[in-house]
């Protein structure tokens, strides 16, 4: 929807082809963070240590299915390939290079969408029970100094300020003060699907199955209901684009992190200001417009296993300890698929073998903040204008094979 809308702002007609409506799919269920800060990549050496963790416990922090390990395998290797000291410090310059516009075009968007009350600056806090887990930020905090992002470091008075209806059980916080949330993702994706059709967009309610380029120098889609031509396409399908990219025999290692949130009745708790995270645990809280937001969960299983809930409500009790008064009524249970790259940058960037083909996809965890910054990215693209960003970080040639 953020292309749809920056496309159609610099005079092109758009249609936007789903099977699903605008918002109900993996935007739906994340925490409504839109987390400016977030320059450390997945892939670190402490991750990495914790793999055989991962592999052993099932109620690790990141679970991974045994019977997905073989096709998970390629994108395995390269994710740790990217922990190695120089590639940390190449993709969370990528990272930082799109998240320091990132807030500004949501407000552009909401702005114009008229849902800029669905945004909030509230920041970003990070909270920890003991001082051996906020030292596990240390890299997290060198990276936002070497790109000069401000944080602060909060004691347990502070962090009660912040959000007096928290148990005081927390030795440290670190908040991001520039950072900002939304009350609902799913509204605030409706509010931008809503602008583009009052502004003469076309929505197509179907699949497409198949994406090929035609001698003409157009691009074909098969769809479900029939064959439809147009001057250029943008591929923005999250964990589902790799079929296109293969389709055009372009090579990209992506793959899904599944994720998981609980929507829990607030209860007797006294209210949360933003989106809380606890990484010692591996969930956040969220104050959203129904209800309060449990979210957690990295399962690397793909994109067709059934979901398992049973992990997240295992942390139910932990945030109803956390958040005394919080109820244990769960309104809804929901799985979402988040398309990850190895080295958490997003691919941005004319297809190499259909030019008029251009890609939009693999904003792992970051979907949410980044989607308007790469819509805007790729009208620019289109438009034949400098980019505000040096797009070659993002490129999809990067996934060429190995030579050993």
């Amino acid at each position: 929807m953020s292309s749809a809308l920056y496309l159609q702002k610099a005079g092109f007609d758009i249609t936007v082809i789903d099977w699903r409506a605008p918002g109900t799919a993996t935007s739906f269920g994340n925490a409504g963070a839109i987390v400016t800060s977030a320059v450390e990549p997945t892939s670190t050496p402490s991750t990495l240590q914790n793999i055989p963790r991962y592999l052993l416990n099932s109620d690790s922090a990141v679970r991974m299915r045994w019977r997905y390990l073989p096709q998970l395998a390629p994108w395995l290797l390269r994710f740790i390939l990217a922990g190695q000291p120089q590639r940390i410090r190449q993709s969370a310059s990528g990272l930082h290079a799109l998240l320091r516009e990132a807030y500004e075009a949501h407000r552009e968007l909401a702005s114009r969408s008229h849902t800029t009350g669905l945004l909030r600056p509230t920041g970003w806090l990070k909270l920890f029970r003991t001082e051996r887990g906020f030292a596990d930020t240390l890299l997290q905090r060198e990276l936002m100094k070497v790109h000069g992002i401000q944080y602060d470091v909060l004691g347990p008075d502070e962090i009660h300020q912040l959000e007096p209806s928290l148990a005081r059980v927390f030795a440290r916080g670190l908040f991001h003060g520039d950072s900002a949330s939304i009350s609902s993702p799913h509204r605030l994706i409706e509010g931008y699907a809503r602008s583009f059709l009052q502004s003469g967009g076309v929505f197509l309610h179907e699949r497409v199955l198949r994406i090929e380029p035609l001698e003409t120098g157009r691009v074909r889609l098969r769809c479900e209901l029939g064959l439809r031509d147009f001057d250029q396409v943008v591929v923005a399908a999250g964990a589902w684009s790799r079929m296109f990219a293969t389709q055009l025999g372009d090579k990209v290692v992506l793959d899904t992190e599944r994720g998981y949130h609980l929507s829990v009745d607030p209860g007797d708790a006294g209210g949360i200001q933003r989106p809380i995270c606890f990484p010692e645990e591996s969930f956040v809280i969220a104050p959203m417009l129904d209800g309060i937001r449990l979210t957690s969960g990295e399962e690397l299983a793909g994109l067709e296993a059934p979901p398992d809930f049973s992990r997240i409500y295992k942390l139910l009790p932990k945030a109803r300890e956390f958040l005394p008064g919080l109820s244990d009524r769960v309104s809804r249970e929901w799985m979402g698929r988040r398309p990850s790259t190895p080295d958490s940058l997003p691919v941005i960037g004319r297809s190499p073998n259909a030019p008029r083909v251009i890609y939009g996809f693999g904003h792992h965890h970051l979907g949410m903040t980044l989607g308007p910054i790469t819509g805007r990215l790729i009208a620019q693209i289109i438009s034949g204008v400098t980019a505000e960003v040096d797009l070659s970080p993002y490129r999809i040639e990067r996934f060429k094979p190995f030579r050993f």
